[in-house]
């Protein structure tokens, strides 16, 4: 019995001894496609940090199709000849606990040749767009997440990553503002819900300055030359923030959706949707003048405070062609589209109301329509904005905008 298992350790050593190792050249291509991390678990595997930190080489080559003819080699019997076997597109570079997972035998119905191939290409495809992004492409992150009638999300990095390279221009996140690498840049949720917080939005406003003047102190000294804002917040608070970040560098307003796992991501091939303004209700008072935005809701005249019916010149601002729903700004362009609208508008009351020290807002809105309606406003061109919230059955007027309620 002995001499059996010595021979079956011979064996085995034979075997391994016999095993064709990749050429330099096709190691060389599969390490600079793969990043040098597992394209499974995207580890980097030329570093440990588990007991310690050490450089060293961790990565494995894991044929796609087995390298051997034989059943014993994993997903051999898939019809590849075997020199091409041997060539970069077959391996794929891998941990070795994922190395040992897809090779199991119980492992390679779900591993198959056709999903390791695709998993290869994803992953390859995306170290080739960011590596290809020009260094001085980078963006600061803004998030700012607080209550909405209850309800709170989280807005991770992974998140706000994976939304500014996937967007057009790819950018890099850059988190400076979030010192302590945790949380936010701008968080509300202490403050709880205005219904219950009479000083709710006078200290969101507070918070919003203390925030926001580091970020106006990054621009000045040319340190930040674009910023990427991620909110879940009050609308009347995320138009606030619009004005205050203002229009001095680039800036791109992202959008959280429910539809999908990808909650941030602009859509690319959605339709463009199309707004118009137009005048509901005209009165002899040429100086009062309000507009309501129906955008991903509807608000009726008859909801608006007395006064505001009453004597008030009031103002729509309306998807073309479809009601308004709450996916009704799907692609970034869809809210450039907004936004030219938007300034039309202003530009109107520039003309027909000049007088007019502010517009009352009646906004039911996505939450980038919300931080763009006080970014493009213009603090010495136009009005200021009254900003109203409905709480929880009546408008009322919360915040202002260059402006005294």
């Amino acid at each position: 019995m002995e001499t059996r298992k010595t021979k079956k350790r011979k064996s085995d050593a034979s075997t391994t001894a016999q095993r064709k190792k990749p050429s330099a050249k096709v190691q060389q291509l599969l390490y600079v496609r793969a990043g040098g991390r597992c394209q499974l678990c995207q580890t980097y595997l030329l570093e440990s940090e588990d007991l310690g930190y050490y450089e060293f080489n961790r990565g494995e080559k894991a044929h796609i199709v087995g390298q051997s003819l034989n059943e014993s080699s994993p997903r051999s019997n898939y019809p590849l000849v075997k020199e091409l076997r041997e060539e970069v597109d077959n391996f794929m570079l891998l941990c070795p606990t994922h190395h040992q997972t897809i090779d199991q035998a119980i492992a390679q119905g779900d591993f198959t040749v056709e999903i390791l191939r695709e998993l290869k290409r994803q992953r390859e495809a995306h170290i080739k767009h960011v590596t290809g992004i020009p260094q001085n492409y980078k963006t600061c992150i803004v998030r700012v997440i607080g209550n909405i009638r209850g309800n709170t999300v989280q807005i991770t990095r992974s998140e706000c990553n994976n939304a500014t390279l996937f967007h057009d221009p790819s950018r890099f996140a850059d988190f400076s503002l979030d010192y302590h690498r945790q949380g936010v840049e701008i968080d509300l949720t202490n403050l709880g819900e205005p219904e219950e917080n009479l000083a709710y939005y006078e200290t969101a406003k507070l918070i919003v300055d203390k925030n926001l003047k580091i970020i106006r102190q990054g621009i000045e000294q040319k340190e930040i030359d674009h910023i990427s804002v991620f909110a879940f917040a009050r609308i009347p608070i995320l138009v606030y923030l619009g004005f205050q970040l203002g229009n001095k560098v680039g800036s791109t307003f992202f959008q959280r959706r429910r539809v999908d796992a990808n909650h941030w991501h602009w859509k690319r091939e959605e339709a463009t949707q199309l707004f118009d303004w137009e005048l509901l209700q005209s009165t002899s008072n040429n100086n009062k003048v309000a507009v309501i935005l129906n955008i991903s809701g509807s608000i009726h005249l008859d909801e608006l405070p007395d006064e505001i019916k009453d004597s008030y010149n009031i103002y729509a601002i309306r998807p073309v062609g479809v009601d308004p729903n709450p996916d009704i700004v799907l692609t970034l362009e869809s809210l450039i589209e907004f936004r030219i609208c938007y300034r039309k508008f202003l530009a109107n009351i520039e003309v027909m109301h000049k007088l007019t020290p502010s517009i009352h807002l009646f906004p039911a809105v996505p939450l980038s329509i919300a931080i763009a309606s006080g970014s493009d406003l213009m603090p010495h061109a136009h009005p200021g904005l009254i900003v109203y919230d409905r709480m929880p059955q009546v408008f009322k007027p919360v915040l202002s905008i260059n402006s005294i309620i």
